[in-house]
């Protein structure tokens, strides 16, 4: 189950405070209850850099400061970076948010504080979640963050919630409503 835990691809690099209403998604989609990844999809964080979706390829790598995600706990943004396969790198993460992340199967390493200077935005990353090593090959250089916990792991492996639920099901038909 290592190879969901590793990403290689573009990093994007953001401040502080990064919200995730008017940050990572603008809330309409919010307060729309949208959670089509391809809608969503086009305005992730459209309010912090405008051509930001034009860029964004599948794997990419978000770092961002302290307090990413902070705010009301929508998860559209995850929802939307679930879908492109995105990981996150980042000073620290409200409770809420990290609990959503993980739950879509947005791996996020917290506690890495020095990561904004281990990168800059272009370069080509690969982050493995699960041991929190992560080379910068645009740089040549290596280091080591504080990995995913073994049991987010594994969910995240799964596809978040949704992938574990479905793999609980197939292992235990039993447990399938019928009707």
């Amino acid at each position: 189950m290592n190879a969901p835990l590793i990403r290689r691809g573009i990093c994007h690099v953001f401040g502080d405070d990064i919200p995730l209403d008017e940050g990572v998604m603008p809330f309409k989609y919010a307060i729309g209850r949208v959670t089509d990844p391809q809608e969503l999809i086009p305005h992730l964080f459209e309010a912090i850099d405008p051509t930001f979706a034009t860029r964004v390829r599948h794997g990419d790598i978000v770092i961002a400061g302290r307090n990413f995600g902070c705010g009301k706990a929508h998860m559209q943004g995850f929802i939307a970076m679930a879908a492109l396969g995105m990981g996150v790198l980042c000073g620290s993460m409200p409770y809420k948010s990290h609990r959503g992340a993980i739950a879509r199967g947005v791996p996020v390493l917290t506690g890495c504080e020095n990561a904004p200077d281990f990168a800059c935005t272009g370069d080509d990353l690969e982050i493995d979640f699960s041991s929190g090593c992560a080379t910068n090959h645009s740089q040549g250089r290596q280091t080591r963050f504080p990995p995913l916990a073994p049991i987010l792991a594994d969910l995240v492996a799964q596809g978040g919630l949704r992938g574990a639920l479905t793999a609980y099901l197939q292992a235990h038909p039993h447990m399938r409503e019928t009707a």
